[in-house]
């Protein structure tokens, strides 16, 4: 028997497979020196969403890193509760 999947994962499955990746941009929480940070990553990076994983050209991310994933117009469209950085 399969999950329910939730917003996160139901807006990741349309900017992937919905064919206009280039519309969005996913940010993420990225460890630095410092502490961390809300890295942006464009749509059109992404190749593949499998198993609670992104796949990007040169990494890997998981799900649970991802913070907000915004419009071309920087409206907001999912933002995962607040963020302190």
């Amino acid at each position: 028997m399969g999950r329910k999947r939730g917003e996160l994962e139901n807006w990741l499955r349309r900017i992937v497979f919905g064919g206009f990746k280039n519309n969005y941009v996913i940010y993420i929480r990225y460890r630095v020196e410092s502490g961390e940070i809300l890295k942006p990553v464009p749509g059109e990076l992404i190749i593949d969403l499998r198993a609670g994983y992104i796949y990007t050209y040169d990494e890997i991310i998981p799900l649970h890193r991802i913070e907000e994933i915004r419009d071309k117009n920087n409206r907001v469209l999912y933002k995962r509760g607040k963020y302190e950085g």
